[in-house]
């Protein structure tokens, strides 16, 4: 037996430990049930005993204390809300508003760094805030309330946005925000000044800059206002290569605040706005092919106004931003955006195309060179690539290329029905042709010695990444001495009067002639 017990202690004890408190559980499962037992007898015999006695009234203090309402379980009733308790909140949101708003556009009418923020605190969030007034003084239904609440938390967050843009304008280090303002200015000044002549309704009145932790863009219709912020990252102003960039969000502004623009320009050019991809390489005809442009078709149509915009100079801005000659395929990739087709066109075919424009320009030595350099630095690319099946087709860039320049051709040259039938180079003042290259070339010099010029900002930029590109070594110095030439030797520069290349009127005189 001792040596059975020896053997088989183990289990022995497992068996204690996994029975015992089952066990347990057991008794005292029993022994409730005896005590709820022996409760039940005690209450029926005690229950007739109970019945004999004479009522006896309860004592005057506990009466008392029972008539008291705090010692009754009553239901807790919440008030609800009426419709005057919304009207209320809702005019008090109003009324704070008002008063913010109210603050700081009087700061900004006396302020000239926050000049161009007046017409949206004007008309688009003081007048929208006494829109939201008379429909609340107007006996509002419940559900007219509601809405125009909803009204009011988005005009609250766009003040918070306003806000944050007074702020870095005011900031002591503000300088940059001027000298990107004005650079955006210089850009728009021509298609502002046209759409004013020509009465093209557009629903910017002028980009802002805001800096912080985010991609360069910009943003077109920003809550239906006219202001669109122009977002440059953190260290922007540091690098001269990127503000060529600028020119490209301010197209995407221009190609979205004329509202049938995008609709109109892809019914035009029979072009989907959005390309699946294919399920089979038998999809890869010439037809599918020239689909691709229709998603890509918003891009293409900023870099071509980039590029007539800024001539080389923009185009040598993409050459240093897109190329990658230790993984030169990646340049010719098409990238997927889930199911369909990315929006942005392979790096290779975007500098492609830009070189097209110039051709268009003009300027042949230098869109031959500068597509010269880029295809020496990303040798033996021929294809393009399109992902399929989870593998990489190779398209032949002569079959792209080709629908390319069709594509670019019509853009460039063709008359525009959204712009009363102009071509997009014939716009007044917008187009680098060669009189604004000799321009360029004359700055290029003096910037590069450091010199402070006198010149349109465009042409200001256009000259420093020039010259920055023939003498790399300057590049810090040459930033340096356009940024001082955009703002003014010890001026500080009128926010409300952007630098224009021409004045309204004669703008005006050249397109009724």
């Amino acid at each position: 037996m001792r040596k059975l017990l020896t053997e088989h202690i183990g289990e022995i004890a497992l068996l204690i430990y996994i029975l015992y408190p089952l066990f347990k559980r057991w008794r005292n499962r029993q022994k409730k049930k005896r005590e709820q037992a022996g409760t039940a007898k005690e209450t029926t015999a005690r229950a007739p005993a109970r019945k004999r006695e004479a009522p006896r009234a309860p004592p005057a203090r506990q009466t008392a204390r029972d008539q008291r309402p705090v010692s009754r379980p009553e239901a807790v009733v919440t008030k609800q809300p009426t419709e005057a308790d919304f009207v209320a909140a809702a005019r008090a949101q109003l009324d704070r508003l008002k008063q913010e708003t109210s603050r700081l556009l009087a700061r900004a009418e006396n302020a000239p760094r926050l000049a161009r923020l007046v017409p949206a605190l004007r008309e688009d969030l003081l007048g929208r805030l006494d829109r939201v007034d008379r429909s609340l003084g107007s006996s509002p239904t419940l559900s007219t309330v509601v809405q125009e609440t909803t009204v009011l938390r988005g005009l609250d967050a766009l003040l918070r946005y306003l806000k944050t843009m007074a702020q870095q304008r005011m900031h002591s280090g503000s300088s940059f925000v001027g000298d990107a303002d004005a650079m955006a200015d210089a850009c728009y000044a021509p298609i502002l000044e046209f759409a004013r002549a020509q009465g093209v309704d557009l629903r910017t009145s002028q980009p802002v800059v805001v800096t912080g932790d985010w991609d360069l863009s910009i943003v077109p219709r920003f809550a239906s206002t006219r202001v669109a912020p122009l977002r440059l990252p953190v260290g922007f102003e540091r690098n001269l290569w990127r503000w060529p960039a600028i020119a490209h969000e301010i197209a995407h502004d221009f190609y979205y605040s004329l509202e049938p623009l995008d609709r109109e320009l892809h019914a035009r050019l029979h072009l989907p706005h959005e390309v699946e991809l294919p399920m089979s390489s038998g999809e890869l005809d010439g037809a599918w092919l020239r689909q691709l442009f229709g998603a890509w078709l918003p891009e293409v149509f900023a870099d071509v106004m980039g590029t007539i915009t800024l001539g080389p100079a923009y185009v040598e801005t993409m050459r240093r931003a897109f190329r990658n000659p230790s993984s030169p395929q990646r340049t010719a990739a098409i990238l997927q955006d889930n199911a369909l087709i990315d929006e942005h066109p392979p790096a290779r075919l975007r500098l492609y195309m830009a070189t097209r424009v110039l051709h268009h320009l003009g300027r042949h030595e230098e869109a031959d060179a500068l597509w010269e350099q880029w295809e020496a630095e990303h040798a033996d690319v021929r294809l393009y690539y399109l992902p399929l099946g989870g593998q990489w087709v190779g398209l032949a860039d002569e079959a792209l290329h080709s629908i390319a320049d069709s594509f670019i051709d019509e853009l460039v040259q063709g008359p525009w029905p959204e712009l009363e039938g102009f071509h997009l180079r014939d716009i007044p003042g917008l187009a680098y042709l060669h009189a604004e290259h000799a321009e360029v070339e004359r700055l290029t010099d003096q910037l590069a010695s450091g010199e402070t010029v006198n010149a349109d900002v465009r042409w200001i930029m256009a000259a420093a990444v020039l010259a920055a590109a023939a003498q790399p070594t300057l590049h810090d110095q040459i930033l340096e001495a356009a940024r001082r030439s955009i703002t003014g030797v010890g001026e500080e520069r009128d926010e409300a009067a952007p630098v224009r290349r021409k004045p309204s009127g004669k703008i005006g005189e050249i397109l009724v002639a």
